[in-house]
């Protein structure tokens, strides 16, 4: 995947002389967590009491503002964030030289970000992955880069294919923010069980290919990774270049107070959510009106069907604002409000389900993926990896017998 060097946002990428004024920290790990506390012992005398019966959990509520999106990724990013270098101090200059943009920037990507970060949890996956669309496009699902790379995960046409993204005329999957994020985020799924779950070398792979850095690990004989010490050595300058993007976002969001920045914590969204359109709609003006819903703001989300056709035999799952009104439509809520079970985890039908003595298997068709199937089944991602011998860059063909149980 390659950087989008398309001139975006840039006042972000003004250089200013002051240098912001965070406390790095070594690249080294994080000690070990202190063992919890021993509880006090319990006399033998003293009655055991049941357990009372556990309530029904309630679902949780998704992320609707800044600060919640924020604490999430900060939750799941690697320690220290921010760390010495070179590299690091120009990026976390560059990215808030000037403060106020910075913030307008990120509070406008915001509902997107919270999709992608729920996304990266599924796949328990490091939350710097979040950062990786603002790294190659600001997260704008409908980005041309040169050379040909597409959409805000930047995939060039052939990347797209080996992972399952369809392009034809009239649609194009790396320009969906549904199609797209499944396929990155499985190859990245795919990249953390082949690397240990190292993120930089996850990233360093993403953006320059897996068998260039197992070449480079080779050669250097060793597996460390660091863009500041450029490990593993051979690799191009903008790999080394591509952590220490991700590794000064990582740092600007965790201590946005020591940078100067005032992220939007206060900012309210409307969560996004996948749904399927409706049936008979050929235009996504058509099924806006169907999932009452702002055409405009759809077109906008959904710039994988070009001219807002919508092409028969393609991908008909898109992200919509999920207010209430739209959940109801999409089937996502009843008329009380309450959750259906639909929708991100479609109701598996007769058709695509067989069972055998080794339980259930999954016939795959058109338009089917990875994480798509695991979610309508509720299996790891890996577990459906690892039962079918598949990984991130596999390709699913209609008619395929897929294993879901053990």
């Amino acid at each position: 995947m390659r950087t989008l060097r398309l001139a975006l946002w840039p006042t972000l990428l003004l250089l200013v002389a002051c240098q912001v004024p965070v406390r790095p920290e070594p690249e080294q790990a994080p000690p070990p967590p202190a063992p919890p506390a021993p509880s006090a012992a319990v006399p033998r005398t003293a009655p055991v009491e049941a357990p009372a019966p556990a309530e029904a959990e309630a679902a949780p509520d998704p992320i609707d503002t800044g600060a919640e999106l924020f604490a999430f990724i900060n939750a799941r990013l690697s320690q220290p964030a921010c760390i010495n270098g070179e590299a690091n101090r120009r990026w976390r200059k560059r990215y808030a030289g000037h403060p106020a943009s910075f913030a307008r920037h990120v509070e406008q990507i915001l509902p997107l970000m919270a999709y992608v970060a729920a996304e990266v949890e599924r796949r328990d996956l490091p939350g710097e992955m979040v950062f990786v669309p603002i790294v190659e496009s600001w997260y704008r699902p409908e980005a041309l880069g040169p050379g040909g790379p597409a959409g805000m995960w930047q995939m060039i046409a052939s990347t797209a294919r080996n992972h399952g993204v369809r392009v034809v005329p009239g649609y194009d999957g790396r320009l969906s923010p549904v199609a797209s994020t499944d396929a990155a985020l499985d190859y990245l799924a795919a990249l953390s069980e082949r690397f240990d779950g190292d993120w930089r070398a996850m990233a360093m792979a993403y953006n320059a290919g897996e068998h260039r850095i197992e070449r480079a690990f080779k050669a250097a004989e060793h597996r460390r990774t660091s863009g500041e010490r450029r490990q593993p050595a051979g690799l191009p300058h903008v790999t080394y270049e591509y952590i220490a993007k991700l590794r000064a976002l990582s740092c600007l969001v965790s201590k946005s107070e020591a940078a100067g920045l005032q992220l939007p914590l206060e900012a309210r969204f409307v969560p996004l959510v996948r749904v399927e359109l409706p049936p008979g709609a050929n235009t996504l003006d058509q099924a806006a009106i169907a999932l009452r819903t702002d055409a405009s703001t759809l077109r906008r989300l959904n710039p994988a069907y070009r001219q807002g056709r919508i092409p028969a035999d393609v991908p008909r799952e898109v992200l919509v604002p999920g207010t209430p009104a739209t959940l109801l439509a999409a089937g996502r809520i009843d008329g009380a409000g309450v959750d259906t079970g639909t929708g991100d985890a479609p109701t598996v039908d007769g058709e695509a389900t067989t069972r055998d003595a080794q339980g259930r298997r999954h016939v795959v068709r058109r338009g089917d993926t990875l994480s798509a199937i695991a979610r309508r089944y509720d299996v790891a991602l890996r577990e459906l990896f690892r039962l079918n011998g598949l990984d991130g860059r596999s390709v699913l063909r209609p008619g395929q017998e897929l294993r879901i149980d053990p």
